[in-house]
């Protein structure tokens, strides 16, 4: 009788023991799992981070090029038409014969009359009137058929929206869609291009679409594209954006803005 009291008291304490490993494996795989769990959080908020100074990078870089662009068009046009005109204008004298003198007022004219177009297209550049009159959806239809009227490339352009963003968002994805159309006449080799504008309850979608070369889509290359700069652009409007392309499939890209 004691052997057997004997027998169940060693099986209870082996009982504990296991169970008091079993506990303490427990609390260890727990440890280790949560440990791991932090690590990934870790490297996710890393990532972000890098992801999201990346983006800050590239919208620096997108407002620095543009006012380069903007400083060029003003040297370049505006300044040495300026300059043209001082030259004629200093030939002007009292003594100059009335030839000499309607010569250099017609000369003079014509030189203006291009600095008021060229002032009128670097204007366009940077605010199309039809963008602040009518929005973002006049904007690019109207863009659309002047790339059409080219004959380089057939644009395709359809939307169901009669109500207007806010300015910025209207700006930043005017901008977005004059970027994606660059990329594609420049790199693509592209035949058709694709722009769905959609509004349907909480939610405004744009999609791009070409049907040219496309390309792996590498982080190299997508810098290489301007991608990184659009996603910038759509990152400070709180817009989310998706690209898919391969070679020989051309470029989807997908924008779509909570309302």
């Amino acid at each position: 009788m004691k052997e057997l009291s004997g027998d169940y008291l060693t099986l209870f304490l082996a009982g504990i023991f296991g169970m008091l490993l079993l506990s303490v494996a427990l609390v260890i795989f727990f440890v280790l799992y949560q440990r791991r769990i932090l690590a990934e959080e870790r490297k996710r908020v890393e990532k972000e981070k890098v992801h999201q100074l990346a983006l800050l990078s590239a919208a620096v870089e997108v407002q620095e090029t543009e006012r380069r662009r903007i400083a060029s068009d003003l040297h370049d046009d505006i300044g040495s038409l300026l300059s043209a005109t001082r030259l004629y204008l200093q030939q002007l004298s009292a003594d100059a014969s009335a030839e000499k003198t309607e010569s250099i007022k017609t000369e003079s004219l014509n030189i203006l009359d291009e600095m008021i177009q060229n002032t009128r297209r670097i204007t366009h550049d940077l605010l199309p009137p039809v963008l602040e009159k009518f929005g973002f959806q006049a904007a690019a239809e109207d863009l659309c058929e002047r790339i059409n009227k080219s004959g380089s490339i057939h644009v395709s352009f359809s939307s169901n929206i009669d109500e207007r963003l806010a300015p910025k968002r209207e700006i930043a994805l005017y901008r977005v869609l004059q970027e994606l159309v660059n990329n594609t006449l420049k790199h693509a080799g592209a035949k058709n291009i694709d722009v769905n504008i959609n509004w349907a309850r909480n939610l405004f979608s744009f999609v791009y679409q070409d049907d040219g070369k496309g390309f792996e889509q590498t982080e190299q290359v997508g810098k290489g594209l301007g991608l990184r700069n659009i996603e910038s652009r759509i990152s400070l409007i709180n817009g989310n954006l998706e690209s898919i392309s391969k070679p020989g499939e051309g470029i989807r890209v997908d924008i779509t803005l909570p309302t």
